[in-house]
């Protein structure tokens, strides 16, 4: 059992998604923080690649975020409304299909042995028993959970929704 088309399927989904998302913002809004600690764009799609640092761990690939970014973007750190603390968006951006095009082919390989594997990770493992579980979450839920993120940025923001 390799990861299941329908998980891969809403993975590209949600990542060009993400770039729609994206698309009408000022870059110069991009930290803006309509109410206090409300992730913004940079730190979404920040967050999101250095996940993909973990998503290449579980699934054999080498991709790493760049040095710095898990302060920046990781688990325990906190947006913050200054442009000057952040790569921009055109760099982002351009990371992010870094680590996708890093990472897809592991997923695509990745075998039932290596995915029914116990969670490395012991907190994930709480959650995730498995690589497959974790992998299956990091591609689809983690992912979408973000984008909701961004679309309740851009209703604060006065943008209308894309559907």
């Amino acid at each position: 059992m390799a990861i299941d088309s329908t998980v891969m399927h809403n993975y590209t989904f949600g990542l060009g998604f993400l770039k729609s998302l994206l698309e009408g913002i000022d870059d110069g809004k991009m930290t803006a923080q309509p109410k206090p600690g409300m992730n913004h764009p940079v730190w979404i799609v920040g967050h999101l690649i250095d996940t993909m640092g973990f998503t290449a761990k579980l699934a054999g690939a080498t991709y790493k975020s760049p040095e710095g970014w898990d302060e920046l973007f990781g688990f325990k750190s906190n947006p913050v409304d200054d442009a000057g603390k952040y790569p921009s968006m055109a760099a982002l951006v351009a990371e992010l299909d870094k680590a996708v095009e890093a990472v897809g082919p592991s997923l695509e390989m990745i075998d039932s042995a290596a995915l029914a594997a116990e969670m490395p990770d012991e907190g994930f493992r709480k959650m995730m028993p498995t690589v497959g579980d974790g992998l299956a979450f990091l591609l689809n839920g983690h992912i979408t959970m973000h984008l909701g993120q961004l679309s309740a940025w851009r209703r604060a923001q006065g943008m209308p929704p894309l559907f």
